[in-house]
């Protein structure tokens, strides 16, 4: 599918378009998502650029990803999509950015191009050329990333308090239960693939901007260098905070599982007390169950009230003993 970022009355405004159709005049941004290899060789052919097929564009290797040509330059990006639908999926983005148009190819919906259509109306001065689009995407790209960094943190506190709350240790000292910290377990467990992601795309990200600016002066102006600069800067910054979080997780989850360690050994202390106490009554129980013909309490007419005080006396001790080493 092809769409079309063209000035119109000062703004861009979107417009799709079919293989074999003119490109509307003003046309800056061309974003291909999911193209046939008929509508990628229309656009290159049109523009007179190369437009890579899905099978280079997922190339790892930095040279095949971050590359000039013809006056071009081809940077392949990963992104992730999918964070707030706990669903993280990475999908490389290709932009081959010239002095008079931007062509991005892609094979995910991505959120962030989707916000840019409103930022076009509301900045249109901001962009009036295929170098502040670019620039443009890529703050987007990594404002989203914030955003998305900010909503994750919000979770790891409330997960946090929940599992150092007072009141939920109170709760489990009376009643011990481990389904709360299994689901903060596997809560720690997305967020810890889903920040891996990020931090992927943060650093891709950096590495295609690192590369622009290094040929800025085919198509980037001062000011268009300096937001670039700053964006690399957000980068770094978020790399930081991305470092941090991953700490907090870590933490997080080591207490999570030291908390589960607590409540099953207090299971087992339960059991194990219980076994304790309920072993000398059966001792005296099996003591007088036994079937030997010459017994001299069986005929003792106070045998049976002796043997049931004698077992209960034998609970009792033990329970006493561990009241008063602390035990209970």
């Amino acid at each position: 599918m092809i769409h079309y970022y063209a000035q119109t009355d000062g703004a861009l405004h979107a417009t799709s378009g079919q293989t074999g159709t003119a490109i509307p005049p003003g046309t800056l941004w061309i974003d291909l998502m999911d193209p046939e290899p008929e509508e990628a060789a229309f656009i290159g052919q049109a523009l007179g650029v190369e437009i890579p097929g899905r099978e280079a564009i997922v190339e790892i290797e930095e040279t095949s990803r971050l590359y000039q040509h013809g006056g071009a330059l081809y940077l392949t990006a990963t992104l992730v999509s999918g964070i707030r639908q706990q669903r993280p999926i990475s999908s490389d983005v290709m932009f081959v950015v010239a002095a008079d148009h931007l062509v991005t190819v892609r094979y995910a919906n991505l959120p962030f191009f989707e916000y840019l259509e409103d930022k076009f109306l509301r900045e249109p001065e901001s962009h009036g050329s295929s170098e502040q689009i670019f620039i443009s995407l890529c703050g987007s790209v990594v404002d989203h990333i914030a955003d998305m960094l900010e909503l994750m943190q919000r979770d790891l506190d409330e997960m946090s308090e929940a599992v150092f709350s007072d009141d939920r240790s109170a709760a489990s000292a009376r009643k011990p239960g481990r389904t709360d910290l299994q689901t903060v377990v596997k809560r720690l467990g997305r967020h810890n693939s889903a920040l891996s992601k990020l931090r992927e795309s943060l650093m891709s990200m950096g590495r295609v901007l690192d590369y622009s600016n290094q040929w800025a002066s085919l198509w980037v102006s001062d000011p268009g260098l300096d937001r670039s600069r700053s964006i690399e800067r957000d980068i770094r910054s978020l790399v930081d905070y991305v470092a941090k979080m991953f700490d907090e997780i870590a933490f997080l989850l080591s207490a999570t599982l030291g908390l589960i360690d607590i409540e099953q050994n207090s299971i087992i202390k339960v059991f194990s007390i219980a076994a304790v106490l309920f072993l000398p009554p059966t001792l005296v129980g099996t003591v007088y169950g036994m079937n030997f013909r010459i017994m001299p309490e069986l005929d003792w007419a106070f045998g049976y009230p002796v043997a049931v005080g004698l077992m209960v006396v034998s609970a009792i001790l033990p329970y006493a003993w561990f009241k008063w080493k602390g035990w209970l």
